[in-house]
Formats: structure tokens, C-alpha cells, sequence
């Protein structure tokens, strides 16, 4: 889970004000017990997907022309060219007038340090079919504070715990934090909202969770017995902080689109240093590098700042750094030459590097769809019919969108997760938010979701996770409801379902 206990306001005070969060931005070679608290969190993502996305991105960021933040048709967009809803534009208000009145300097150290990254980001953003507005979240997480650390030991940009962190395919270790890069963290939090957003299919709702976390969400949204974040803003049915969270973030979007007119300067910064991952020895000193291959120390120290001890670190025979994208050939061909200086680690936390770099060696269960990719390219990068990629998949058509996790064929077959009773989860439920320092998106879905002993107490009070191969007809026949009621249930306009979605499939629920 993301920093999900301090309410935005509390840690807008620690970002608002650096020289009192001092002491959370810096952090020792090793924390207590980090190893142990991630060492058993599956991965949802691994880093070599990370490091294959980032490749793209990167080159997407550097040639093409990236959009304005807000000039794209989405949920968000269309929602603010509406009209703020009345349900948050008091709020939205308060916001504005918090940035623009009270700590207007901070808020222009906010969009001056974030311009460097911005194009990364809404490039990185976009390629994982994320509104670009999501910029701006962030900016209300950390400021573009790198080194931004809450008292919950949330992370960087994009305030990551190491329990999310590690399922997302970020390593965090007392050797590397990569919740520091901000390249792999922004890839990381991209599929993170993008998984959120396949199970709420709401922007709103997928930010929400990513504040409060996907159980009090899921709660809300029983509560509430509605699916349309306006409503549930509207009944007081989210967390009051969560509720002052989306309007922060919405006040910090229509001030950084249009700052002159809150008195602010555009950022005039450039564009971030154009960079290139390069694989080099590991461990070995950053120090060593620069003295091989002629590339400035004070360069890889500011390239690589997720590199705690300054070291690449321990766990697998190289390290992927961040080089200038112009000596990027020249710290490639110095491999041999810098062989000889790796070091000789001998620790726990390298075990565990060890462990986990050769899980991550062999081929991948998984890929997400990026932008521009259809079944057939996907196929030909893995070398599989595209035939057994769609019946894998339970595809009927070749139709694909972006985000989607398509299983690889010959992969590990997934755990489905069956549907549950809300009543008969409830102590299940208690048990998954216990679980939130190793915070692990399986293990509180599986908590709210956990199978049932009989189909009768299934239909008492049911909530429904779409599998591959759901369809709307299925489901109502399942649960013993018309589709017209599924539909009511869960005010479904359309008969499109998504994977992981919620439904609502019982009477007693309308």
C-alpha cells in the first residue's frame, strides 16, 4: 500500500515545509528489519517488465511531441469542462486558495522541481493508458521530493511502501531503494493506478484507493451501494481525507495547466538530462565506474540516487544503471574492464537479492499492453502463436486495451479468486488491513474476497470479482439475477466488463 494512514493535510504540512520533514528525507544505510517485513511479498510485477517498459518510454519521451497535460479526452478532463461538481468545488476552492494565498513559494518549488520529470512522466503515464492529469498526483504526494519520506516510511515521487514497492517490481533493500529512481518508480506506480482502475473502473476511485487503500474503498462502495464516486462523496460515504484528497489534487491540476493566472511563473526548467540504463558489474562501486569509463562520479550519484551505499548492488552477476544517454556505448564496452573490481558481499539481504534476481531470470508470466501494441506483436516479442495467447487469455476477439495483463502461454496458471460474502468476510476483511505493513494487493483482495463453503451463502449479500471469459449473461445466470438488475446493481451503462472488476450480484445489496 501507498502512504495510506496520514491524512493529506498532515503530509501536505511535511511537504510544504522542508526544513521540518528533514529528518524523514534522509535514511540510513539499513532499516531495521526492512528485509524481513518485504522478503515474502509476491511480485504482481517483475523488475525486468519495469526495465523493458522504462526502454520504451524513455525513447517515446525523447522523440515524440508529448501532449499538454489536460489536452486528452478522459474521465477527469471531461469531468472539470462539465463544471466542478458542487459535491467538491468548495473544497476544490479551499485548495486553490491553500496553494495560491498561504504557500504560493512552496507551490512553485513544487511545478519548478517536477518540470525536469515532466515529460517523462506524462510520456510513462500515457504509454500505460493513465489521464496525464495524473501528473499532478505526484506533486501532492511528495513535491518531486526524491528523497521524500513519511513517518508510514512511504517513498519518493510517488510516496511507495516497500511492500507495494517490491509487488510493483521496485527493489527496496538496504543496498537499493528504487522507489528513489524516478524512472522505475513512475513505471511502477503507472501499473499500480492502472491496476486500480481496472478493479474500481473509475480515475476518481482508482486515486482514492491509492490514498485510503482498495479495502476502504471496497467498503465505501458497499456502504454506499454505489459505484459513481460522485455519490459516494455526496452520502459521506469515503474516508473524510479521501474526500479532500481528489480536490487537492484536482486544485493542483488547474493551477500547474494555467499558473499565471494564479500568479504563479511557468517553470522555465529543461527537460531532464537525457539518460540510458546501461548494465554494469555487481556489487561494484559507483566510484570504480567513473574511473573506468570516464563518466563523472557527481553524474552516477545524481543519475542513481536509489543507490543507497553508492554500490550496485548485491544479488545477481549486474545492475542496470543510469548513465548520460551520450556515454551510454562507452560504459557498455567497459564490461570486461570492470569485471575484476566487484566486491564480495556476504549478508542476508543478499541472499535474498540472490534468491530473487534468479526467480526474475526466467521468462515472464506476464505482459502488459502497452499503447500501439496488438496480439500479433506481442506474440512475435515472445515467440508465441498468437492463437495460444488468445485462448490463454480466454480472448474471443483480438481486440485488446491498454493496461491489460495478458498471461503468457506455458505461464503458471493464476489463483482465481472465487467469489464472497461480505458478511461472511467481515473477520477476513479485519485480518487483510492487519496486513497492511506488508500491504500486498493480493492479500487484501483475497481477504475481501475469500471463497465461500456453500453457493446459499453465497447469494446472501454477494460481491463478484470478473474473471477472464465473464460476460454479463454468465454472471447473472450464476447469481440468479436478470441482467437488467446486474446492471442497476452496479449502475453498468454498458454490458463491457473488466478484468478484476467488482460487481455487486446480490438482491440484498440494492
Amino acid at each position: 500500500m501507498i502512504k495510506k494512514t496520514i491524512h493529506p493535510l498532515l503530509f501536505s504540512m511535511c511537504v510544504l515545509l522542508p526544513t521540518a520533514c528533514a529528518t524523514h528525507t534522509e535514511e540510513s544505510s539499513d532499516e531495521p528489519g526492512l528485509e524481513d517485513s518485504i522478503a515474502n511479498v509476491p511480485r504482481e510485477v517483475e523488475p525486468t517488465e519495469i526495465d523493458d517498459s522504462i526502454d520504451t518510454e524513455l525513447a517515446v519521451a525523447s522523440t515524440e511531441n508529448v501532449p499538454e497535460i489536460g489536452t486528452e479526452e478522459d474521465e477527469i478532463n471531461k469531468t472539470l469542462k462539465d463544471g466542478i461538481p458542487p459535491e467538491l468545488n468548495e473544497k476544490v476552492e479551499e485548495w486553490i486558495q491553500f496553494f495560491t494565498k498561504r504557500n504560493g513559494e512552496a507551490f512553485q518549488r513544487f511545478m519548478d522541481r517536477g518540470e525536469p520529470y515532466k515529460k517523462m512522466i506524462v510520456a510513462t503515464l500515457r504509454e500505460h493508458g493513465l489521464p496525464s492529469e495524473i501528473y499532478y498526483l505526484a506533486m501532492i504526494e511528495s513535491g518531486f521530493v526524491l528523497h521524500a519520506k513519511s513517518p508510514m516510511a512511504a517513498m519518493g515521487f510517488w510516496q511507495f511502501i516497500p511492500g507495494t514497492g517490491k509487488r510493483y517490481g521496485l527493489r527496496v533493500d538496504p543496498y537499493v531503494d528504487e522507489r528513489r529512481d524516478p524512472w522505475r518508480s513512475t513505471v511502477a506506480a503507472s501499473m499500480y493506478l492502472s491496476d486500480l482502475n481496472n478493479v474500481f473502473d473509475s480515475w476518481y476511485l482508482a486515486m482514492a484507493a491509492y490514498n485510503a487503500g482498495e479495502m476502504r474503498i471496497m467498503n465505501a462502495i458497499m456502504r454506499g451501494k454505489s459505484r459513481d464516486f460522485m455519490s459516494l462523496v455526496k452520502g459521506k460515504f469515503l474516508p473524510p481525507e479521501t474526500m479532500d484528497y481528489i480536490p487537492k489534487f484536482l486544485a493542483a491540476f488547474i493551477i500547474g495547466t494555467n499558473p499565471e493566472k494564479y500568479g504563479f511563473r511557468r517553470p522555465q526548467a529543461d527537460a531532464h538530462e537525457p539518460v540510458s540504463l546501461v548494465a554494469v558489474p555487481a556489487p561494484l562501486p559507483l566510484a570504480k565506474v567513473a574511473e573506468v569509463t570516464g563518466v563523472s562520479l557527481e553524474s552516477l550519484q545524481r543519475f542513481n540516487p536509489h543507490l543507497k551505499t553508492g554500490i550496485t548492488p548485491p544479488g545477481s552477476q549486474v545492475y542496470k544503471i543510469w548513465v548520460p544517454q551520450n556515454q551510454k556505448s562507452s560504459v557498455a564496452e567497459a564490461m570486461n574492464d570492470l569485471t575484476p573490481f566487484r566486491l564480495s558481499i556476504r549478508d542476508k539481504a543478499a541472499k535474498i537479492a540472490v534468491e530473487e534476481a534468479r526467480d526474475g531470470a526466467t521468462r515472464p508470466k506476464f505482459h502488459r499492453v502497452r499503447r500501439g501494441e496488438n496480439l500479433a506483436m506481442i506474440a512475435d516479442k515472445y515467440g508465441v502463436p498468437v492463437n495460444e495467447l488468445m485462448t490463454s487469455n480466454n480472448l474471443r476477439s483480438s481486440r485488446i486495451f491498454v493496461g491489460r495483463k495478458l498471461k503468457l502461454p506455458g505461464a503458471a496458471a493464476a489463483v482465481a479468486v472465487e467469489p464472497a460474502s461480505v458478511n461472511a468476510s467481515k473477520t477476513k476483511i479485519k485480518a487483510g488491513v492487519a496486513l497492511g505493513k506488508a500491504d500486498t494487493l493480493a492479500a487484501r483482495k483475497a481477504a475481501a474476497l475469500a471463497s465461500l463453503k456453500s453457493q446459499d451463502e453465497a447469494r446472501d449479500g454477494t460481491y463478484y470479482k470478473v474473471q477472464r471469459g465473464d460476460n454479463l449473461q454468465d454472471i447473472a445466470r450464476r447469481f440468479r439475477v436478470t441482467i437488467q438488475e446486474l446492471k442497476k446493481m452496479n449502475n453498468l451503462r454498458r454490458s463491457d466488463l473488466r478484468i478484476g472488476q467488482i460487481l455487486i450480484v446480490g438482491r440484498n445489496n440494492t
